[in-house]
């Protein structure tokens, strides 16, 4: 029998640790490892049209979804006197990129929705499915929950919107995408430093490097040697690695792929 509610808060869960690979979450994992691809595949034939009008569906749901997500814990914050968290709960982490960015790619064009489509489909698509392996918000609150709900849907959305968009050929990446999808990174940083340094905050974890295994504990040798700024540097550059391992591995398939179609057309002697 539970011991909380579906919409408790964390700080009010009596007895709770973390639920970060527990059961439910392992479950949850090999599930979206499964079910993703497969869903991917049964819709590569969709037409970009539909695709075009699902993406601003779904781009309009993730602005309301968080939203929703800001009101609800704003809420307590500010009923158990704490106020609004300035922060940690503005949206400029990285994945609150993937908001920005799909509402970008959905209804804009030229080389806003060119870098944005490269964010999707890069570094958020790795993103997304680092975040639900490693769903940091299950370390607030039990997987039954909303906060735990809202973290692992908003991450498994990221990262089934890139692969679908590949395997659709909805976008198709090329080698100039590795820098075009960390300009929406380096953006949102410039607005992140600041606010990290006015409210001791780790948005995008460029300021600490928190919640991030190794990077974190790399975090707290430099900025104790007063080496934050370097810090910070060594993070922002850190995205482009996941920009590079999914358009590599992208890029390897496609040559693949080109390759066997090339055999199977060649006529026989």
């Amino acid at each position: 029998m539970f011991l909380y509610r579906f919409f408790d808060y964390k700080g009010n869960i009596p007895n709770f640790s973390s639920d970060l690979f527990s059961l439910n979450h392992i479950i949850y994992i090999i599930l979206v490892l499964l079910i993703a691809p497969i869903v991917c595949i049964l819709l590569r034939n969709v037409s970009h049209k539909k695709l075009d009008i699902y993406f601003k569906v779904l781009s309009i749901f993730m602005i309301v979804f968080e939203i929703t997500k800001i009101t609800w814990e704003s809420y307590y914050d500010i009923k158990t006197g704490q106020g609004f968290n300035y922060g940690g709960i503005l949206p400029l982490y990285t994945c609150s990129l993937f908001i920005y960015t799909l509402f970008c790619a959905s209804w804009f064009k030229g080389k806003v929705r060119d870098y944005s489509l490269s964010f999707i489909t890069t570094i958020g698509l790795a993103s997304g499915i680092i975040g639900v392996i490693y769903c940091n918000g299950l370390n607030y609150y039990p997987f039954w929950t909303f906060g735990a709900f809202y973290s692992l849907i908003f991450h498994s959305t990221m990262f089934i919107t890139g692969l679908l968009m590949l395997i659709t050929r909805y976008k198709k990446l090329q080698t100039e995408d590795i820098f075009y999808g960390w300009i929406p990174v380096v953006i949102l940083s410039v607005i992140s430093i600041p606010v990290n340094y006015a409210f001791h905050s780790d948005y995008m974890q460029i300021h600490e490097g928190s919640s991030v295994p190794l990077l974190e504990n790399l975090g707290k040798v430099m900025i104790s040697n007063n080496l934050r700024p370097i810090f910070i540097m060594i993070m922002i550059s850190s995205y482009l690695i996941l920009s590079s391992v999914v358009t590599g591995i992208y890029l390897i398939i496609q040559r693949l792929i080109n390759n066997k179609n090339k055999e199977q057309i060649q006529p026989n002697d």
